[in-house]
């Protein structure tokens, strides 16, 4: 997506709201790349599958919401499709083909932390496991986002169901977001994980049995605040 083109989509977002995903372009999309497959880039989610109950990644694989809390009484809520925990597939424009994915979110006080997040698999599950890629060849892994009502980002690299299984503190990197919708690059080599975390596992084990991706607004001593994230072209790039 270029210049001219993510300029255009800021230049549009307000429409963006309250738009649920439109039926998919007629012509059959090309058969998806695994990641050894992949060459210079692997397109994670572009958010062009799915349908109207689901967002899919670009390989089939399930697109959440996920949220967290420190305190139960004071639950983080999120919005995306009705009735499950998708976010929705939006247009920017009602004739723009291009698709995003969208949730909204709102913290509570008193939390000393709290978060709001997407989790995308790569791949759809098999036998009732989610195959993972090896995605270390990598270097970077580039997006857009569109955020309101946070100031901080989190990225996380996610193995689940083979071998590395943590509860939190997977490899990740935090940034600070600007205003409007924006393309964002993360170093694979800049995923770490946090320093309160007992196991440690070398994050390039996680890079190479990848199940999942994480991108999630959060905040600490959290004021009250609504919000919502924007999210396209999750893209691992050499």
């Amino acid at each position: 997506m270029g210049s001219r083109r993510i300029a255009a989509l800021v230049a549009g977002l307000v429409l963006a709201i309250g738009h649920s995903a439109a039926a998919q372009r007629s012509e059959d999309p090309p058969p998806p790349k695994t990641a050894g497959e992949a060459g210079d880039k692997l397109v994670y989610a572009d958010f062009e599958g799915g349908d109207k109950a689901t967002t899919v990644s670009s390989r089939g694989g399930s697109v959440t919401i996920t949220s967290y809390q420190e305190s139960d009484l004071h639950k983080t809520t999120t919005k995306g499709i009705a009735g499950s925990n998708s976010p929705e597939r939006v247009h920017v424009k009602p004739d723009d083909p291009n698709h995003l994915a969208k949730f909204e979110f709102a913290f509570m006080a008193p939390n000393g932390w709290a978060g709001a997040g997407f989790e995308i698999k790569g791949q759809a599950e098999a036998d009732g496991k989610t195959p993972a890629d090896d995605v270390s060849a990598f270097k970077k892994i580039t997006f857009q986002l569109y955020t309101k009502g946070v100031e901080t980002i989190r990225v996380e690299a996610i193995s689940r169901g083979h071998g590395s299984d943590l509860q939190a503190g997977w490899p990740q990197m935090t940034f600070k977001v600007r205003p409007g919708l924006n393309t964002y690059e993360v170093a694979l080599k800049a995923l770490v994980q946090p320093g309160w975390v007992d196991t440690k596992i070398d994050p390039k084990k996680i890079l190479q049995k990848l199940t999942a991706l994480g991108i999630t607004a959060y905040c600490d001593q959290c004021r009250p605040s609504e919000g919502m994230l924007i999210l396209d072209n999750v893209t691992f790039e050499k």
